[in-house]
């Protein structure tokens, strides 16, 4: 049986990936996190074993963290379109993973995000503000 190659002997590092958010590069980012799922249950006809998986509705989600810096400036962006604030925008995010080696370049779209909340908060000693921003979207595109 041939083999497939699934892995390259180098994995993806954090400088090998550039984040646009409505088509700005973000510099200030500390993390992205997203995922896809979609709901999965057992179908049971005659008999005690299921004969088969069926497939529900599909969701999107994840959890951007910036720099206090990050929201601010899209916090602006938010007010000059005419909203309050990042909660009233909706934009995409493009994850690009840059060719290495064997490795090929991969690119994330997450489409038509949307920030669901965000808190500020500040501790004594600290020497920023990282604020979680959770996201959900529309549809997941991996080229």
């Amino acid at each position: 049986m041939p083999t497939i190659p699934f892995f390259d002997s180098k994995d993806c590092e954090w400088a090998d990936m550039t984040v646009m958010i409505a088509g700005a590069t973000i510099t200030k980012i500390r993390g992205i996190k997203y995922k896809a799922s979609q709901e999965k249950k057992l179908l049971y006809a005659a008999g005690t074993e299921p004969i088969s998986i069926q497939a529900g509705n599909r969701s999107y989600e994840g959890e951007i963290k910036v720099l206090k810096g990050a929201l601010d400036d899209m916090n602006r962006a938010a007010l000059a379109a005419g909203g309050d604030d990042v909660l009233d925008m909706q934009f995409d995010i493009v994850i690009t993973y840059k060719a290495k080696g064997t490795r090929a370049l991969q690119t994330d779209t997450l489409v038509s995000v949307e920030v669901s909340n965000f808190e500020k908060g500040w501790d004594q000693g600290a020497q920023s503000m990282e604020v979680s921003l959770p996201i959900v979207f529309m549809k997941l595109i991996s080229e």
